[in-house]
């Protein structure tokens, strides 16, 4: 096994292994590796394990795409892109982790981060596991769907619709604007920086035909907006958000069943409804819809021995300085927020 790092020839095959491999995401494609650049101009290492096969060819057999973050505010940080690694095998996976590791020692950073993995890889590594995914199988049409759900979520989408609400989704990037001016609203009140535009305009640059935008408005307002990556047979929700001040006309509802009902059409067999805490009233929400909860860890490779938090975002949850900053960060003007929000989400980019 040979592990090297991806060069420009090779991308198809990186991609082209991403989209057939059984733990492949969204996240891990290459083209990540162009949005991180030009965000943030951070370095990157796309790590890529490769054998031999019976004809002497390599093939790709895992792949972890890796960045390197400077941050006075966290300590620098090298870490997986959201989804952690891809691999055939345990083995494989620890290969690309040990080099990874390598890169962090290189770095002279404490610790090789493993973001959001889907599966728990073995070693030495410290896991946690304090969020989880909802993974809905769709059915073949709309109406096998809705006898398929609970009788109150029908009522709640019916409810939606005599509010007034519609939606539009889109897969062009038309709709970026509003999806960014909901989202930086939300984040906002929440006590979070939102990121970019130009993250976001990057995303869509970068992955034409492989997202769609959903708006819900109410009258001409848009008060709720959801983003999917959508990879092989499966849509896969990233962002999203709903105005407080709107949630009892039910937006959340009818947003989730058009997004189920559009990718029934599009011919997509599944739907990720994004990560959520475990626990929390968005897990339990999204419980209802039928799907299966599916763990996802964050696991830590120290190069100092000593126990570390478990995710740059566990540490922003819990020092205290953060805490007080998310009580602030709601005073500030929302221009301003907006404005002051992305340069402080390059320390955090995936938070």
């Amino acid at each position: 096994m040979r592990i090297s790092e991806l060069t420009e020839e090779e991308r198809p095959q990186w991609d082209a292994y991403v989209r057939d491999a059984a733990g492949g995401l969204p996240q891990h494609l290459s083209g990540w590796r162009d949005v991180l650049a030009r965000t943030y101009q951070y370095e990157t290492h796309f790590l890529m394990a490769t054998e031999a096969d019976e004809d002497g060819d390599e093939r790709i057999v895992g792949v972890a795409p890796i960045f390197r973050v400077s941050s006075r505010l966290l300590g620098d940080t090298v870490s997986t892109m959201p989804g952690g690694l891809c691999a055939d095998s345990p083995a494989i996976a620890q290969a690309l982790i040990e080099r990874g590791r390598e890169i962090a020692g290189n770095a002279r950073v404490k610790r090789f981060l493993i973001q959001d993995t889907r599966q728990q890889w073995p070693g030495d590594l410290q896991t946690t596991s304090h969020h989880e995914e909802w993974w809905v199988t769709l059915v073949e049409d709309e109406e096998t769907l809705s006898k398929r759900l609970h009788r109150n979520i029908r009522r709640q989408i019916r409810m939606a619709r005599r509010n007034g609400l519609t939606v539009e989704i889109d897969r062009t990037g038309a709709l970026a604007g509003e999806f960014h001016q909901v989202l930086s609203r939300f984040t906002h009140q929440a006590g979070t920086p939102v990121f970019g535009r130009d993250f976001l305009e990057n995303v869509i640059d970068v992955f034409p035909g492989g997202f769609n935008i959903v708006v819900v408005r109410y009258e001409e307002t848009p008060i709720g907006a959801y983003f999917q990556l959508e990879m092989g047979d499966a849509i896969y929700g990233m962002w999203g958000a709903a105005l407080h001040e709107y949630l009892k006309l039910r937006p959340v509802y009818l947003a989730y069943w058009e997004i189920m009902a559009d990718a029934m059409a599009h011919g997509f067999a599944y739907l990720d409804m994004g990560r959520s805490p475990v626990d929390s009233n968005a897990s339990k929400f999204k419980a209802q819809w039928g799907g299966e909860s599916r763990p996802i860890y964050q696991q830590v490779a120290s190069l100092t021995g000593e126990e570390a938090a478990a995710s740059v975002a566990d540490s922003v949850q819990s020092d205290a300085r953060f805490l007080s900053f998310r009580k602030i960060w709601p005073k500030v003007p929302l221009p301003i927020a907006t404005f002051l929000g992305p340069r402080l989400r390059r320390h955090v980019p995936f938070a």
